[in-house]
């Protein structure tokens, strides 16, 4: 039966008994009944808790300054399932991804397929169909077990490690460290964008004859007065900072992302700067200039929330930060209202709802047991109410912060631009 993208994924959310079922042994056997073939002529894998997108993104528009083809696989999406898969920065045609779904569906047989996986396979699919010099896979949950650790990648690049999805990694940062090591190939180039990895990640690569290079040691990031200077293993430049991806934590994913791709390009100074000011992550300290200012980040957990609130504290202040935030309910609330309170002087609570929504009251509590004084709030059911309350209570010299989720910001995105 031919069906429209809408039908299909409206399907997919439905067809499987779980959200996230990790384990490899059902997407393996569809992969290898597909034939498995490699995807690209290189291959890089990110893991993380926070970053891996810009990674991503890092190595579509390096890559694209130095002409050479690339191919990204990266979740979840922001506004169109189609910005999943992109080839040279450019999303997926529908009809290319229908026929990839229907060439996954075709070969599985009756073996049921989570969400994520029916969109791995798919990438996986047109990617190596399209056989790209570059691919960059992102891993959707830990590493191990994640879909994407079907494919030998021949580089890994691991990014900032926090406590986000417990309930599946373990609630330790060496537990869920344990889980995205599981990434690592023997012999592989692997890459600690944090410059305070946990030491696992270090030794599993070791046992396995993988070569590390960790930010702040083998990846070198300076600041200047007008710029920064990167000296990686294969590159060294003085570069302008990168306008598009703003903060200092930054850095070691570029600096990852260079020393990842220069075996494989000949990497030029010149392109390198063109990468790096026009390179951009979008809802990632994403500024709308304006009377008020509009300011949107997907931060979603303790880490996020931390990153946020250091970029809030050092941002020029004319007016308020007001709050517009709405949470799903396996996050950290009170770990993310206790970062980013004493940023913000008004909150406009936003409930969510789906199966990972979380309501408002709840929400509320949270916020009152995380210590914000119950004048600061205002609860509203849904985003739009949210939005009309944000938009009435701004004034021109405010700023107006949209957080919590990819939900929420995607939602007042639609709604602001």
């Amino acid at each position: 039966m031919k069906r429209s993208l809408h039908e299909w994924l409206a399907w997919q959310e439905t067809a499987h008994d779980k959200a996230w079922d990790l384990g490899l042994h059902r997407i393996g056997a569809v992969w290898q009944a597909m034939g498995a073939p490699r995807l690209a002529r290189h291959i890089i894998t990110v893991a993380g808790t926070n970053g891996k997108g810009s990674c991503v993104c890092w190595t579509e528009g390096l890559c694209q300054a130095h002409g050479a083809s690339v191919a990204s696989f990266s979740s979840p999406h922001l506004s169109d399932y189609r910005e999943r898969i992109r080839f040279d920065g450019a999303w997926v045609d529908e009809a290319e991804l229908i026929a990839a779904f229907e060439a996954v569906d075709a070969a599985r047989g009756d073996i049921s397929l989570s969400y994520f996986e029916w969109s791995a396979l798919a990438a996986f699919h047109l990617i190596a169909r399209r056989q790209p010099q570059v691919a960059v896979l992102e891993v959707g949950l830990g590493g191990r077990l994640d879909a994407t650790n079907l494919i030998d990648a021949d580089a890994a690049i691991i990014t900032r490690i926090g406590l986000d999805h417990q309930d599946w990694l373990g609630d330790t940062i060496d537990s869920i460290a344990r889980e995205k090591a599981g990434i690592i190939r023997p012999g592989q180039r692997v890459y600690l964008a944090d410059n305070h990895p946990p030491a696992i990640l270090g030794e599993h690569a070791a046992a396995l004859g993988a070569t590390t290079y960790r930010y702040g040691h083998e990846l070198q990031v300076t600041e200047r007065p007008d710029g920064i200077s990167v000296r990686v293993p294969g590159f060294s430049a003085d570069l302008p900072r990168p306008p598009l991806m703003p903060g200092a934590h930054q850095y070691g994913h570029l600096a990852a992302t260079l020393a990842a791709l220069a075996p494989w390009l000949q990497l030029d100074a010149a392109r390198v700067t063109q990468a790096v000011l026009h390179t951009q992550n979008p809802a990632r300290l994403m500024q709308i200039p304006g009377s008020p200012r509009w300011l949107f980040d997907v931060a979603h957990n303790a880490d996020s929330a931390e990153v946020l609130a250091a970029w809030l504290h050092d941002m020029p202040r004319h007016g308020r930060f007001i709050a517009l935030c709405g949470m799903l309910r396996d996050k950290d609330h009170h770990a993310i209202y206790r970062h980013l309170a004493p940023e913000i002087d008004q909150w406009i609570l936003a409930g969510l709802g789906g199966p990972r929504g979380t309501d408002v009251q709840t929400l509320a509590a949270h916020a009152r047991e995380a210590g914000i004084a119950t004048e600061k709030l205002l609860s509203c059911d849904d985003i739009p109410a949210a939005y009309h309350h944000a938009r009435t209570l701004a004034r021109p010299e405010d700023t107006v912060v949209v957080f919590g989720s990819f939900v929420t910001v995607a939602a007042v995105l639609e709604k602001h631009i």
